[in-house]
């Protein structure tokens, strides 16, 4: 076999694919094991407890602040301007349980009269 030859048949074999090419490269992807990396393999170990310590308080004022009722503040100013409500101010501007329509009505027309 002359040098040419050998370069051919070399050059044939490594460059051109025989017919289970693609059943041994599957096979190779197959069996490699795949590294998955998340967000806790990218980070430092020293930073990982930082952290979980700030996702679990995020989700515990998340909690409290879904679960806790807000009550309304209070203050000097609301205090001053209670005294001077009507009813019907107190009616409007305050959450109350709602009279009956008829109720309302009759206070409404009642307060327009005495102005």
């Amino acid at each position: 076999m002359n040098l040419r030859g050998f370069f051919e048949s070399e050059k044939s074999r490594v460059f051109v694919p025989d017919s289970f090419f693609t059943k041994r490269v599957m096979a190779r992807l197959q069996g490699a094991q795949s590294w998955k990396s998340g967000i806790w393999e990218i980070m430092s170990n020293s930073a990982r407890p930082v952290l979980a310590l700030a996702f679990v308080l995020m989700l515990c004022f998340i909690a409290v602040e879904l679960f806790v009722p807000q009550v309304p503040q209070r203050g000097v100013v609301e205090s001053v301007f209670e005294s001077e409500q009507s009813p019907v101010e107190s009616l409007i501007y305050n959450d109350e349980d709602v009279p009956a329509r008829q109720v309302v009505l009759q206070q409404l027309i009642a307060e327009e009269d005495e102005k």
